[in-house]
């Protein structure tokens, strides 16, 4: 019966995105999308005059009303537009994007009020529109910037009824009705509309604030929690570090020692002697490199992305050295290293040149400490697409069994088949992959069948030749 391919798809590059400022990520994304519903505001208020226009229902509005609406929305949210891209993004400030955002608001209320005033003030619903914005103010704002909006929502849905009874602006009435002209005739009917509807923007506010309020607390109250959990895990991971370290000068000298009785400085040893010596010599080894990985991965989880310094870097480079390195370590047992990748032209993403060395590097030495001897080919190859470029390490080895697909990554863990082929792992170097894929946003794929090898796919983030106004070209790729 033939093997089976299995296949698990890692994807850690959605933690890349969270920065310290939550909130002003949010913000930014909500301004974004305050532009985008806009849009479909201009779409309804299109939809409006053609049925103005057609006469569909038994209505007198001007089409033209739409029309004067459609531009003002339509000008407005190009602008909005301009604005939100220079000030979001990664580097985005939160005091701009509240002044964005109250702009934005204060125009839709002008859009509104007029639209209002255009279909009968009421006579029509519109001014239920007005409360949809008071709900987003207590999502987005204070609660006290929250209720001044309200306010003012309150104020720009009242004006053109209160300019109609005042004899300033023509009284404009869809359905030619006598209910207009009897609200317009009392100052205290006019007034009791006016603060009939202040009353309900302001339960509106009070309600929507109140269940806000509670869940923004909730929201602060994680966030401290979860900047807590990052203090101790940093904590801890110091520890590690520093017990590491402590470790390492031990062990060397504990090597040396076995050099020295290994070769003879202390007289001559029997030959179980020597081969007790070597055996301590290769623990001592052993440790050490786990050692090295420890200090390594503790280094890895304790940097963020912003402390990288993330530069571009030319995947086509960076793989290259790595294979060279690869067939050096491989020569020995007589494995194939075979860079397909060698003459393609650069493909360059956001990195740290040592960080995707010692990825490419880890990959590629599992590659090879788990293949076959004189039969044993690794071969290492780069896709690369208009936003994106995939970079493989493919073996003939052992494989992975099905049900130790999905805990490689883990720390210290080795499969039995792997544990069984190749004894010296230390179970750390795909944890280390795991974390330098997350520190670039990246994600990986494994596909494997026992007994005849597997493929480590890694999928980055390109960026064009000049990007930003800047051109990386002139950049070193060293990071």
């Amino acid at each position: 019966m033939a093997a089976k391919k299995h296949s698990f798809f890692y994807n850690w590059g959605s933690v890349t995105t969270i920065t310290p400022d939550i909130r002003t990520q949010e913000l930014a994304a909500r301004a974004k999308w305050f532009v985008q519903m806009r849009w479909w505001a201009v779409l309804a208020c299109a939809m409006g005059a053609l049925i103005a226009m057609t006469n569909i229902i038994p209505a007198e509005v001007a089409p033209v009303d739409f029309v004067i609406t459609i531009a003002f929305l339509a000008i407005t949210n190009l602008i909005y537009s301009r604005l939100g891209r220079k000030i979001s993004g990664d580097k985005a400030r939160r005091k701009e994007l509240q002044r964005l955002l109250l702009w934005q608001m204060f125009g839709d209320f002008t859009a509104l009020s007029f639209l209002t005033y255009s279909l009968g003030c009421i006579e029509t619903p519109m001014g239920a529109l007005f409360m949809a914005h008071i709900i987003l103010a207590t999502i987005l704002f204070s609660r006290w910037r929250s209720l001044l909006i309200a306010a003012a929502a309150w104020m720009y849905a009242s004006v053109p009824l209160m300019l109609e009874w005042g004899g300033i602006i023509p009284v404009r009435s869809i359905f030619e009705g006598q209910f207009k002209t009897m609200v317009n005739a009392s100052f205290g009917v006019t007034l009791g509309f006016v603060m009939a509807s202040g009353g309900v923007y302001l339960v509106c506010w009070y309600l929507v604030s109140e269940i806000s309020s509670s869940l923004k607390l909730r929201e602060r109250q994680l966030e401290d929690s979860h900047q807590m959990l990052i203090k101790i895990d940093k904590e801890k991971t110091q520890s590690t570090l520093v017990a590491t370290h402590e470790l390492k000068a031990p062990f060397a000298a504990i090597k040396s020692y076995v050099f020295t009785l290994r070769d003879g400085y202390c007289g001559p040893l029997p030959d179980k002697a020597q081969n007790v010596v070597a055996r301590i010599g290769d623990r001592c080894d052993q440790i050490t490199d786990r050692i090295k990985d420890i200090i390594h991965l503790s280094n890895l989880r304790t940097l963020v992305v912003t402390e990288m310094n993330l530069v571009p870097v030319n995947l086509i480079e960076v793989v290259s050295e790595e294979a060279l390195d690869g067939a050096l370590i491989a020569e020995p047992r007589k494995i194939r290293i075979i860079n397909l990748a060698e003459k393609m032209p650069p493909v360059y993403i956001m990195g740290s040149h040592d960080h995707l060395k010692s990825l490419f590097s880890n990959l590629i030495q599992n590659a090879i400490n788990y293949s076959p001897d004189n039969i044993g080919r690794v071969v290492i190859s780069v896709e690369a697409f208009p936003d994106e470029a995939v970079v493989s390490v493919q073996d003939n080895g052992i494989g992975i069994p099905e049900n130790a697909l999905e805990k490689i990554f883990n720390d210290h863990f080795r499969s039995k088949n792997a544990v069984a082929h190749h004894s010296g792992g230390t179970g750390l170097g795909l944890s280390i992959v795991k974390e330098i894929v997350v520190l670039h946003g990246a994600s990986i794929q494994v596909e494997s069948i026992v007994g005849r090898g597997s493929s480590f796919a890694v999928r980055f983030r390109t960026i064009t030749a000049k990007q930003e106004g800047k051109d990386y070209g002139e950049y070193t790729d060293r990071g």
